[in-house]
């Protein structure tokens, strides 16, 4: 399984290894030999030998020393750069005291002359800004014509958050030692580390993190598909009832319908007020139709239909496009109380829910909230969009036993039994409607019988991979959500072939 880590979760792996016979000095040293099997095959391949190890003085240059060590014994011209002064960690001083006599130490030289560059500096407890000498050299490394590896992840980035210093420098090709590191796979950092790949440095079993964050794949996707009966029915494949749409928003609930028809339940039925089915009625001909009472444009709250509106689905999907009024935050709070199926919350259905969030402690329904990053502040009560958006989704996750969909440029996905990361798709998805549809796959996806987390997980996918698909051919500024949803057949074709 690909998995990735969090910083802290790095850590804890490494001090229960030690409790499971494994060292920490075994892991430099395991990390340092598969850093320079790496330049070895790099090297050989390309007729590449001259090697300059960029170290810092915490653990991340030992593994550096380690790997010039063995590179200076296979025939490679090595020098070490002694970028923050002489080593301070007991490991790292231990692994240059051992290298070799064949390896040229300096702590200033022209990155230009050499044919790889090896980044070791600064490893996963980086944050901030890289310091000036620092951010210099790099600037210069950048414009040379070497091959640029990142040993773990590349200096000036930070390994939970994503964030990265500009001076960082762009890596060919990033080594990640047991697990890649969540911050390397979010924007901007994803930018700096380019290939990622993990090498395996003995951890033990009994030492990998329990709440390790899945990485979304093909595969992965394909595994959480749900399966289609050859003799299924309509009502085999679940029905989702969409509360959602107002007089301004119609297009919100539009968007939820077709894309939870095109994910694949059997049944849709739109619950909104007449001037919203009136208007899609003739646009949307599969899904089927149950009006609520209205006011002002915003649907009320009527107990006894609404009751029977949710009474036999398998999923609900409320707040696309639905308003915020006094009405909706009612009509909410009865949803919760009488749906006994899985409510999927969006949009002004979360935006309601933040102001009395408590609600969810009253609810058997089990709840997927899927936030942007604004809304996830609001759910939080933060001023403003926090940098780490796993954190406070986390948090959420724990006190209120639900699912949370943390959308963003790259995704999070977090539930009790276990979390994701989806960072399929482009700026085509920046987009009105992008939300709505990928709600309603959600919904669809959970009616059909996926687990909530796995459903928002996959959902996240497939809407990227309709994204990355389109824009195969065409720019992602002029695509729409309807494309995106027209593209859904294909890309599900494609995964279950």
């Amino acid at each position: 399984m690909d998995l990735i880590y969090t910083p802290k979760q790095m850590s804890c792996s490494e001090k229960k290894s030690e409790e499971f016979g494994v060292s920490l000095s075994c892991l430099m040293d395991n990390a340092g030999y598969c850093l320079a099997q790496r330049i070895i095959e790099i090297g050989f391949d390309s007729f590449r030998r001259r090697v300059l190890m960029l170290c810092g003085n915490g653990n991340n240059g030992g593994d550096g020393f380690v790997a010039a060590d063995i590179l200076s014994r296979s025939g490679f011209e090595v020098t070490v750069m002694l970028c923050c002064g002489s080593p301070k960690t007991e490991l790292a001083s231990s692994a240059f005291s051992k290298m070799s006599e064949r390896v040229h130490i300096t702590e200033n030289c022209r990155p230009d002359v050499y044919d790889i560059i090896c980044d070791c500096v600064f490893g996963t407890g980086f944050r901030g800004e890289l310091p000036g000498d620092i951010a210099s050299y790099f600037d210069k490394v950048n414009k040379s014509s070497a091959y640029k590896l990142a040993c773990d992840l590349p200096s000036g980035v930070n390994a939970l958050t994503g964030q990265a210093d500009r001076h960082t420098i762009v890596c060919d090709e990033t080594l990640s030692f047991h697990a890649k590191k969540v911050g390397t796979l979010l924007s901007p950092a994803k930018e700096y580390c380019k290939s990622i790949s993990v090498s395996d440095i003995s951890i033990p079993k009994e030492a990998y993190s329990e709440t390790a964050l899945i990485h979304m794949t093909d595969d992965k996707a394909r595994e959480l598909l749900p399966y289609r009966r050859p003799d299924g029915h309509k009502g085999t494949f679940g029905k989702v009832v969409c509360i959602c749409g107002s007089e301004r928003y119609t297009g919100a609930a539009a968007m939820s319908c077709l894309s939870a028809l095109r994910g694949g339940c059997g049944l849709v039925q739109l619950c909104s007020s007449k001037c919203v089915i009136d208007r899609l009625s003739g646009v949307i001909p599969e899904a089927t139709f149950f009006t609520l009472p209205d006011s002002d444009g915003y649907t009320d709250c009527d107990e006894k239909l609404i009751s029977e509106a949710v009474k036999n689905a398998d999923c609900v999907l409320f707040g696309c496009g639905i308003g915020l009024s006094e009405s909706t935050e009612k009509l909410l709070r009865f949803v919760l109380s009488a749906a006994d199926c899985p409510v999927v919350i969006d949009a002004d259905g979360i935006n309601c829910l933040s102001m009395n969030i408590d609600i969810l402690k009253d609810t058997r329904a089990s709840i997927v909230l899927t936030p942007h990053p604004m809304e996830l502040a609001r759910l939080c009560g933060l001023d403003s969009v926090p940098e780490d958006r796993l954190g406070p989704a986390t948090e959420l996750c724990e006190k209120y036993g639900v699912t949370v969909m943390a959308k963003g440029a790259q995704t999070f996905v977090v539930s009790k039994e276990e979390a994701y990361l989806c960072d399929r798709g482009n700026t085509a998805l920046s987009k009105g409607g992008s939300g709505d549809m990928l709600a309603g796959l959600t919904a669809s996806l959970i009616a059909q019988g996926v687990a909530p987390a796995k459903a928002c997980a996959l959902a996240s996918h497939v809407i990227g991979l309709c994204a990355d698909e389109l824009c195969k051919d065409r720019s992602p500024r002029s695509v729409i959500a309807r494309d995106i949803i027209n593209q859904l057949p294909y890309v599900f074709f494609n995964l279950e072939g």
